[in-house]
């Protein structure tokens, strides 16, 4: 069984590469960080993400956790990005088998009209864990999909501690589990190694180097760890890697294995 998560990046205009991408891999489960629902008609092509992906007919079941809905992006009261009409960003679930319930569980903030990022630096606007448990063969499975706070250096700080005893909390203990994402936190950082205390973390296991490629685009910096995916001792891994490619500015993660 194939699982692929990846950041598919809301500031690049990528859909039709991530589209390949998805079909070539032939993954059973997708999880999607920076997924784009267009609302209105009038909504760009780049942001309409969410809704190229959830026609894709290899997936019967799908799920979208939004984060806020805009038509663009404000900073000291200029629009420094336009969406073309409202748009929703959010994390996005597919999956050949049954989802059978589904959570958006906010954790900072809730969900927002508008996106004023002139303190985003200092103030992200909210997040969420999306949280589905998924039928496959008769067996239940826990995936937890992560898009999680900006902290500047990704070194960790009181908001990232609290978000990690979140996420824990939300942990099954009882069925496999697998928590996939974008964690804007570097691997040595405790917010990070209070989630290696309870679960395997893959990116460690495996000794993986980076999960970005090359940049710096004044906000981020390329070339470092910040993609995870943790799995509990009910699964199997048969393999783990990450895809070195630049479709996005965050490199996809496929896990194989087995419940």
């Amino acid at each position: 069984m194939k699982l692929l998560n990846w950041n598919i990046c809301i500031k690049m205009d990528n859909t039709s590469g991530v589209i390949n991408f998805v079909e070539e891999q032939k993954a059973d489960i997708c999880a999607f960080q920076e997924a784009m629902n267009g609302i209105e008609e009038n909504v760009f092509d780049m942001y309409k993400s969410k809704n190229e992906l959830v026609n894709l007919k290899e997936y019967s079941f799908n799920e979208f956790a939004p984060l806020f809905i805009t038509d663009g992006i404000i900073k000291h009261g200029i629009k420094t990005r336009d969406f073309g009409g409202k748009a929703e960003q959010g994390a996005l679930l597919l999956s050949k088998y049954e989802i059978k319930e589904h959570y958006n569980q906010f954790y900072y903030n809730d969900y927002k009209q508008g996106f004023d990022a002139t303190y985003f630096k200092e103030k992200e606007w909210c997040r969420s864990i999306q949280n589905a448990i998924l039928n496959i063969n008769g067996k239940n499975i826990q995936v937890i999909n992560v898009h999680a706070l900006w902290n500047k250096d990704k070194i960790g700080d009181d908001r990232t501690i609290m978000q990690s005893d979140f996420i824990l909390s939300k942990i099954r203990k009882d069925i496999p589990c697998i928590v996939v994402g974008d964690f804007n936190l570097l691997p040595n950082t405790k917010s990070i190694e209070m989630i290696d205390e309870k679960m395997i973390n893959l990116i460690k296991e495996y000794n993986i180097k980076s999960t970005r490629p090359t940049f710096d685009d004044n906000l981020d910096k390329g070339d470092l760890v910040c993609d995870y995916i943790f799995v509990n001792d009910k699964i199997k891994v048969n393999d783990f890697k990450v895809i070195d490619t630049n479709i996005s500015d965050h490199m996809p993660l496929i896990l194989d294995f087995d419940i």
